[in-house]
């Protein structure tokens, strides 16, 4: 990966933006935040914090926003500035969100933060969170596109990368973002003057194609740590699948990963993330595991850390046989005696289809878990998992139709593809119903599909489907699912 200076963001101003936790402590660290950056980076690097947190905000709302934050860190940071200049400040910025006509970006909740008041307001304030599907990527712009509004205004053609840049990661370090737009417009002011110089930008878009990737590849997998609820049972039968590691083996495994995104991916400051990669690509390319992997792996272990991980997550999966899965499930998962009993039903349960994306995978098995668990906390367990046993059943056939369609649909072309879906999905709708599982295998096979989308998707699609196995498999929908 090309080594780009990352743009480190002091770490004690970022509670302040974010989470105002008492009058002088905001103001002493937001003044050495903004002593530390100066005043351009300082107002960028609120501008990226709000469109990560508001990217359903418009660019002028989450500017003005932006702008408040920065005028009040520059009054209050004066050195004949009043004691509770930034206190004060902050009060009226809540103040302004919860008015009627705020100039402020709208977001989900932001009406039962402001039914209180003072602290307990801004506190509430602070702790919102967007919840949307994720934004498409950004569309990157032809060199003359580039050119053309880059010499209009250059620093206002930096600022709206940044938002827009910045609303479509929303879960990754904030510095990441700071250091992209910076390539970005260094890269337009080095090609677009005094001509447009197509050369200059495609050795520029080469030195960037590494840490696009990457940056790809972290937006993805935080994305999934963020929105998935069972992330850590997906990983497990993720990392069984593609590395042959047992149980106990993949869970040790998916939690020091799990582990280092839950700490790092809402953290501003990169270098916490990237440590905790490191790290993990130690981990995963120790000695005990390179011993039994295949050529491709020791590959990718060879490469510099961070570009382990992509390579590593790039390796074809292979269908694996793991022990059969109980069936009818027994009430001994839920026994005390039996450690880690529900879990590793999930990793049986996952481990054996190697084409599902970690999203969809995912999805399925926190329903699964969701439908188990429900059982263990009830009066009788077995009559429980007996009256279930049909949906535990319907729902493993779910998961084995979603790996078989995804095999074929890396395997085929989309015409032959559809084709084929085309066949097996008869009767009336079949049109409809069809179209339906295109949707969900172009948006959700691939390994770094969109969380969000496939579990909407996925419910959408599925959550009245009944299947039946016999010489063909057949999945039928009620008209109002598609």
């Amino acid at each position: 990966m090309r080594n780009t200076a990352v743009i480190l963001i002091p770490a004690l101003i970022i509670t302040t933006l974010l989470a105002d936790k008492g009058k002088n402590y905001a103001k002493e660290n937001v003044c050495q935040g903004l002593k530390d950056i100066g005043i351009e980076k300082f107002k960028e690097m609120v501008t990226v914090l709000y469109s990560q947190k508001f990217p359903n905000g418009t660019f002028q709302e989450v500017s003005c926003v932006a702008d408040e934050m920065t005028k009040l860190a520059e009054k209050c940071c004066k050195d004949d500035a009043s004691p509770d200049c930034y206190d004060k400040g902050a009060t009226e910025i809540s103040e302004k969100s919860c008015g009627k006509d705020s100039p402020f970006p709208k977001h989900p909740g932001i009406e039962q933060c402001c039914t209180l008041q003072g602290q307990e307001r801004k506190l509430c304030l602070a702790s919102l969170r967007y919840t949307a599907d994720e934004l498409p990527s950004l569309t990157e712009p032809t060199n003359e596109e580039i050119c053309t509004e880059y010499t209009k205004d250059e620093k206002d053609y930096s600022v709206r990368y940044v938002y827009e840049f910045a609303r479509r990661h929303r879960n990754i370090p904030a510095g990441f973002v700071l250091n992209a737009t910076q390539n970005h417009v260094r890269m337009a002011e080095r090609c677009c003057r005094p001509d447009i110089k197509n050369s200059c930008f495609l050795q520029e878009r080469l030195q960037m194609r590494s840490s696009n990737i990457f940056l790809k590849f972290l937006s993805n997998v935080c994305n999934n740590q963020v929105n998935l609820k069972s992330f850590k049972f997906g990983l497990s039968a993720y990392y069984g699948n593609l590395l042959g590691l047992s149980f106990e083996e993949a869970s040790a495994m998916s939690g020091h990963f799990h582990s280092g995104l839950e700490k790092c991916c809402l953290k501003p400051q990169p270098e916490c993330i990237i440590e905790e990669l490191t790290s993990f690509q130690k981990v995963i390319c120790g000695e005990s595991n390179l011993n039994a992997m295949s050529e491709d792996f020791h590959k990718c272990c060879k490469k510099p850390a961070l570009d382990t991980l992509l390579c590593l997550d790039d390796l074809k999966r292979q269908p694996r046989q793991s022990p059969d899965v109980a069936n009818p499930v027994s009430s001994k998962l839920c026994e005390e005696a039996q450690p880690h009993g529900i879990d590793r039903y999930l990793f049986l349960t996952g481990v054996n289809h190697a084409s599902i994306s970690l999203p969809v995978l995912t999805t399925v098995l926190d329903r699964i878990k969701n439908t188990v668990t429900a059982c263990c906390s009830s009066a009788d367990i077995t009559t429980c998992l007996t009256e279930k046993e049909s949906k535990l059943k319907m729902t493993q056939a779910l998961l084995s139709k979603l790996d078989d369609t995804c095999s074929r649909y890396f395997r085929l072309d989309l015409p032959a593809f559809k084709t084929r879906m085309q066949k097996e999905v008869q009767g009336e709708g079949g049109e409809k119903r069809t179209q339906a599982w295109l949707d969900l295998a172009i948006s959700c096979c691939s390994q770094r599909s969109p969380a969000q989308l496939c579990q909407k998707l996925f419910i959408t699609r599925t959550s009245r489907s009944q299947i039946r196995l016999q010489t063909e498999d057949v999945i039928k929908y009620d008209d109002d699912t598609v």
